[in-house]
Order: structure tokens, then sequence, then C-alpha cells
């Protein structure tokens, strides 16, 4: 190696290259799906959810009466919780501050193995309502609104009105599942909430740990049967209702593995290439030890002793590679946390450990092995005598030793076709997504959420203070609309009713029609820019006293007004069931659960019209949307001043303009494209080297011949084309092959994209040319050195 030094550094990055690219890729595989769950007997740990078969809906939460069967009931858990987040403000110190607190089963920590960092954890009978005003905090919070002070144990803290003793401190890395939370309450559901009736309202998120010697399958058989019954005796909340048994670390990767493993095999082709690459350097380093085996091997050498010392030396070099690329992963891994988008799980665990370490030596072996065995086999098993008798050089050693140059060449390019097809297709699926429509205009929108506590907002008191707010934000220079919603588009919040439909049989609650229900102030759609399709909009009369009206989307329409028209029919929301509400009006779909995602049936309520107890829940946090005039970011401190006027102890959070909810909305598909699209260019890059650098080591092998040919009459243009015209025949093979690879991986990447097909004429035609033209160049540079062989030289060289 210290004999060709340009050569041996050429191969050290090549490999660096493909090694830490798969290094790094492996590093965030190895955190979020290989790695076991930070939790005590993770691999027995699972998710007990409801589903409704018959409407293909699956993994619902669970309501608390139905939650409470299921523990009495079933045998096949020996702990089993549940939790549910409620979003709070806590305020004291002179500060408010909206905080994600999550209310537990007090047996949830044992449950995990989970061990307080500092103090204790709740009690078993710390649910209840006389004992239920303790919290544990998590370590960011305790951190970072107490100072990490040891002396909090036993203070009080004031969460949404109400004052809960600090019992403990929860170890530092500590998530419950994905839950992002800052404290934990207990679960203490009233005796209103485990009504009957109650099972409707699906909340609670159950985890259970299954008894040793009871398999997934068989929790999942007995929880069923559990369901049914429940279902038989309540027909009108449970109907149709069955349960599932997820497996939690299923439930926590299960959405982010295909992209896992296509960027890994993406990563994968992009090593291939570079072993190709330099298996072609080594074959070229070969040629000039042929003489140096020959006579080894004449003076008794065992043949299979030199192939492994030539592997050897491969090996050695790939390692050496390894490292240099174990040291890019290392400075990559952290990018690609950056990169990452929020919702991705376990994406605080990424790092190099031993897995990464073992699995970078791993694949630097078998790399060294895969582009070193080849030069090594055809090295030994030159013609001895043909090299022995001329000047060191075989003929039918240059010979094959071309064709198998030519062979890594065409594997290079399809390899690279392939992923550059894949990267295409999430480019043009990407493009697409950005394209929806999302049913509002996004342009000069800030938002903003805000949750008020029930104990001091309460009642009227809750619909009274955004009232108030609104006349003052829309009072401010620059805000052409405000208005209000319970959820936001694309928000991640959601929640759905039945509804019954007046002068219709109204069955079971389970049978019922179905839609999503949002309350809304009369400015919200001229705000967010949600079309008015049929009938009106809320106005000033539509207030607290007056009769109840109701916007559909035209979805609703379509589905439950087929043919005729809706303007004036009534109906009975389940949230609602005293009041029938009137159809005043149809608005244009929003796609709120996502871009990608589908649109489904929608009520917009006045917000001065929703009862009580449902704006309370959660908080009544709502989103306050602000369509400005200039650049909506910029209002953002007056509107903050003018929420303080209104009541000093009360926050907002989640400030972003539309623009900023859009793109967090698309952040994992993008996250996949920019990673594939950087792959499939770096192997462009590689294969356009390795095509170049055979052509070039081809013409300078062939000088004297092409000497020969251009004394013999050959003009320029016919050297030209016959380099050129050698390149593009192995890229034709390449790109064929790259194609026909393409179509076979085109399952794996069906399942990560949008509105665009497997087989997109586009992006595979764009691709062919695209991988042609730059074989072309590459071809292009050693032709022309080529066409400019002096004659003479040759001749006096023969």
């Amino acid at each position: 190696m210290s004999k060709t030094p340009g050569l041996t550094a050429a191969a050290i990055l090549t490999l660096s290259l493909g090694i830490g690219a798969n290094s790094a890729i492996f590093s965030v595989i190895d955190a979020i799906l290989i790695r076991p769950l930070a939790y005590r007997d993770a691999g027995n740990l699972v998710l007990v959810y409801g589903d409704r078969p018959d409407k293909g809906v699956r993994r619902l939460p669970v309501a608390p009466p139905d939650f409470r069967d299921f523990a009495a009931q079933s045998r096949s858990f020996d702990q089993i919780g549940a939790f549910r987040s409620q979003p709070s403000v806590l305020t004291g110190r002179d500060l408010a501050e909206r905080v994600e607190a999550t209310a537990v089963s007090p047996s949830i920590f044992e449950l995990l193995g989970v061990k307080a960092r500092l103090g204790r954890l709740f009690a078993r009978d710390e649910d209840q309502a006389a004992k239920n005003s303790v919290a544990i905090l998590s370590d960011g919070l305790w951190r970072r609104r107490f100072g990490g002070d040891a002396g909090v144990l036993g203070s009080s803290l004031t969460l949404a009105g109400r004052s809960y003793t600090i019992i403990g401190v929860a170890p530092e890395k500590f998530r419950l599942l994905d839950n992002p939370s800052d404290l934990w309450i207990p679960y203490s559901p009233d005796p209103e909430e485990l009504a009957p009736l109650k099972r409707g309202y699906r909340s609670l998120t159950v985890i259970a740990h299954l008894r040793p010697g009871v398999t997934q399958a068989q929790a999942e058989t007995e929880i069923e049967a559990v369901a049914r019954r429940i279902a038989d005796a309540n027909p009108q909340t449970n109907a149709g209702y069955g349960a599932e048994v997820v497996p939690l670390k299923e439930q926590m990767v299960g959405d982010i593995r295909p992209t896992l493993w296509t960027l890994l095999g993406a990563v994968a082709f992009v090593l291939l290439i570079g072993c190709a690459n330099v298996a072609n350097l080594m074959l070229a380093r070969a040629g000039t030890r042929e003489k140096e085996i020959a006579v080894r091997t004449s003076l008794g050498a065992n043949p299979a002793r030199l192939i492994g010392q030539l592997l050897t030396e491969s090996v050695v070099l790939a390692v050496i590679g390894g490292l240099a690329g174990l040291l890019l992963a290392y400075w990559a891994t952290p990018a690609l946390v950056k990169l990452a988008p929020a919702n991705i799980p376990r994406a605080d665990e990424i790092s190099l450990d031993w897995r990464v370490l073992v699995f970078t030596l791993a694949i630097s072996v078998v790399t060294g092995i895969v582009f070193g065995l080849a030069p090594a086999l055809l090295t030994v098993s030159s013609d001895l005598n043909s090299i022995l008798k001329t000047s060191g050089r075989s003929t039918t050693g240059y010979r094959t030793r071309s064709r198998a140059r030519d062979a890594f060449v065409v594997s290079e390019i399809a390899a690279c076709v392939a992923l550059l097809i894949g990267a295409g297709l999430l480019i043009r699926s990407f493009e697409r997504l950005q394209d929806v429509n999302p049913g509002f205009r996004a342009d000069h929108l800030l938002t903003m959420q805000i949750s008020l506590p029930e104990t001091r907002y309460s009642g009227l008191k809750v619909a009274l203070f955004y009232q108030q707010l609104l006349e003052r934000v829309q009072a401010l220079p620059g805000v052409k609309a405000a208005g209000v919603s319970r959820f936001l588009p694309l928000g991640g919040g959601d929640a759905s009713a039945n509804f019954q439909i007046a002068g219709q049989p109204s069955g079971a609650i389970a049978d019922q029609p179905r839609a999503k229900f949002r309350a809304t102030s009369e400015a919200y759609f001229a705000a967010v820019g949600i079309p008015l399709l049929q009938g009106r909009l809320f106005d000033r009369t539509d207030g607290q006293n007056s009769p109840k009206v109701v916007i559909i989307n035209d979805l609703a329409r379509r589905r439950y007004w087929p043919n005729q028209d809706p303007i004036g029919k009534r109906i009975q929301a389940g949230f609602d069931e005293s009041n029938w509400a009137t159809i005043i009006g149809v608005v244009g779909n929003v796609r709120h659960a996502g871009l990608d995602a589908e649109i489904s049936p929608e009520t917009y309520y006045h917000y001065l019209q929703i009862p009580p107890e449902v704006m309370n829940f959660a908080e009544g946090t709502m989103a306050l949307v602000l369509r400005t005039s200039g650049d909506p970011a910029a209002l953002t401190p007056e509107v903050r001043n003018e929420l303080r006027t209104l009541d000093p102890n009360q926050p907002v959070f989640n400030v972003r303009t539309m623009a900023e909810v859009i793109s967090g909305s698309v952040a994992q598909p993008r996250f996949r494209t920019l990673l594939l699209t950087i792959f499939a260019s770096l192997a462009l890059l590689l294969a356009a080297i390795g095509l170049y650098g055979v052509m070039a080591y081809s013409v300078t092998q062939r000088v004297n011949e092409l000497g020969v040919r251009a004394a013999l009459g050959a003009q320029p243009s016919d050297i030209l084309k016959l380099v050129v015209g050698h390149g593009l025949r192995l890229a034709l093979v390449g790109i064929g092959a790259g194609v026909l690879l393409a179509l076979a991986g085109s399952r794996i990447i069906s399942r990560l994209l949008f509105g665009v097909k497997v087989i997109d004429p586009l992006t595979f035609g764009v691709t062919c040319l695209g991988m042609l033209a730059v074989s072309t160049l590459a071809c292009l540079v050693p032709a022309l050195k080529a066409t400019r062989v002096e004659p003479a030289k040759a001749l006096r060289a023969e």
C-alpha cells in the first residue's frame, strides 16, 4: 500500500464515505429499532386498544369504564395501568407556564420498573380523591423551574389552579412511551366519568405487562372476549367495538421502520458502489504485481496463501477506511439528529454505541473481502508462462481484468440508477404533497394556543375570556381577521362525536353517523381562509342564548345528505344531547389530519354554544389564529401584551406561523426525501468517478493499439467513437439492470409514496437520460485524450 499512496488514499476516501454513511444510518436504526426500551422486561409490555373492525378503525383509546372492566376481567396481565395527556398551566414564582402534564395510574411506574431519581413515586392508593393531590416532576422541569433543588420535595405547585405536593423527581431520560411529559399526577376518575353512557368517551392509553408464559396472541384473544361482553352489555355505546393488543415497541417505532430500512438499503447501495470502485483500483494495482506473483508462484508459493495475503491487504485497507468512516459517522450523527423531525421516536437516544462499533468493524471486514476477492483470484490465476516470457504483462490476464472492470462498472451504474429512481420518486411524491390544497390559505397567518385552567375559568368565563381576547387582537394594527378554534388544521389535535339526524332512526350510538367536531368563533373561517360553499357562516346573532346552529364540511354533506340540500336540516351531537342544532352552512373540506391523510366529515359549532363541560375538557385549550396584512410573526409581542393585560398568569404556547405548521406536518417525508437524495447524489458521484477511472485506465493500457489505429488511417473521430462507444455500452447495460433493480424493489418504496405511482414514466425517463448524460461526460475526457495519441511513438513501442 505504501508503494502506491495515491491509490491507497483514493480507496480509503471512497470506503470511508460508504462505510461512514452506513454507520451513521445504523446508529439511528440501533437507537430506534434494535435497542430494548428503557423499561423493565420491555419485551412483555403491550398496549391495549379499542378497535372497530367493521369500520376499519384500529388502535383507538379506551374509555375509562372499559379500562376498569379490562383490568377486572383479564387474566393475561399481571399488571395493567392507564394514562392520558392533560396539558395544563403551571403557575407560581411569578411565572405562568404551559406544561405537558400526564395523569397516570399510580401503578404505572412500578409496571415499567422505574425508580425515582429523587423522593418517591406514587403509592397504589393515591388515585383516591383524598390522596391524589401529589405530583412527580420530570428531570427537565425540575431543573428548569426549580433549579435542580433537592429541597423541592414536600413543596407545593399550582397546576390548573389546583395545589399539588411534589413527592418525587423522575429519572433523567425517562419518557412515558413517546409522551413528552413535564410532570405526572395520579389518574383519578370521578364517578360521572365511569358512568355507563361515558363509554363513548375514549381517552385513555392502556399499558399492561404480560404474565409469564402468556403470548400477545393469547392476551388479544382474551381481551377481545372481554370487549365482546362489554359490547353485549352496553350496545348503545359499544356495539361493534372490539379490542386489540399491540407490543409496546411496535406501537412506538412501527411507523418509522419502513423509512429506516429504506435508508439503510440506500446506503448499502452506496457502499456496494464504493466497493466496485475500490475493486477496480485493486485490479489496476494487481496488473503491476503480476510478475511478482508469477515469480513467487513459480518458486512454489501456495496459491491459497497468496490469495490470503492479497485479501489481508484488502481487509486492512477496508478497516482503515472503516475507522475513517466511523469518524465521519461521529460527525454526521448529530447532524442527522438535528435534521430528524420532532415526531421521530427515541431520537434523543441516537448515538454511537458498541453495536455501531461492531457493525462498522463487521462491514469493514466484509467490504474488504468483497472488493478484494475478485482481484486476488484473477491475479493468482493469471497465465504464469505468458507473464514470465514477456515483460510482466499477460494478454489473457489483461482481458480478464478488463472484463471484470467492465462488470464492476455495470454494477455501479445499476445500483446508482436504482437509487436515483428511488430518490426521484420520493422527490416527486414530496412535490405532490406540497401541491395538495389544504383547504385554507396558509399565507399571512399567525397561530398560537391557549389553555385556561378550569379552577379559574369554568362555564361562561371561558367564553367571556375568548370574546374579550378576540376583540382586543382584532383591534391591533395589521390584523385583518381573528378567530379561535378548538383544533388547528394540521396541528395534531382532534375530536370526533356521533350525531343523530332529525327524521332518521337513532339506533345504537356505535351505528350513528360520526364526524370530527370543531368549536370556532364567527371570524374563524375568514381568518383561516376556509371557503363558504353554501348557506352562511356564524355571525354575532349566534350567541349563547340563540338557537343552536352548526356548519358542516362538503364531505359531510355528500356523505350524509346526498342529492339533497342540508341547509335547515337538524342534527343532535353526542356531546350535547339536550339540544338540536340547525345546519346553516357548508364550507370547503380541510385536511386537518395531514396533507396526505384522508378528509373526514366535519361539523363546526360556535364556541359560545358548546356545553361548558366540553369547553373545559383539556383545560379549554383553543387555537388563536390571526390573518395579517404583513409579517405574521412580527405581531407576536403585541398579542402577548394583550393577553397579559387580560390575565398576567395566562401563557400562550406553540406560537407559529401557519407556514411553520405546514412545514412541521411534512417533516418526516421531507427528512427521508432529503437523505435519500443525498445518498443517491453520492452514489452518482462515485459511479461517475468509477466509469471515468475505468475508461481512463483503459486508454492508458491501449495507447499502443490506438496509436497503431491512427497510423493506419483512423481519424480522431473514429477513436473518439471507439472509446465513448465502449463506455456507453457499459452505461446502457447498467441502466437497464438498474431499472430492473428499481422495479424489483418497488414494493419497498411504494409505502412511502404519495400521489405518485411506483412505475412513474417521468422519473424513470429523466433518471435514465440523466445517467446516460453523466456517463457520456465521464467517457469524454479519456476519449479526447485517446485522440491525441501520437502514432509514431506507438509504432516505436510496438
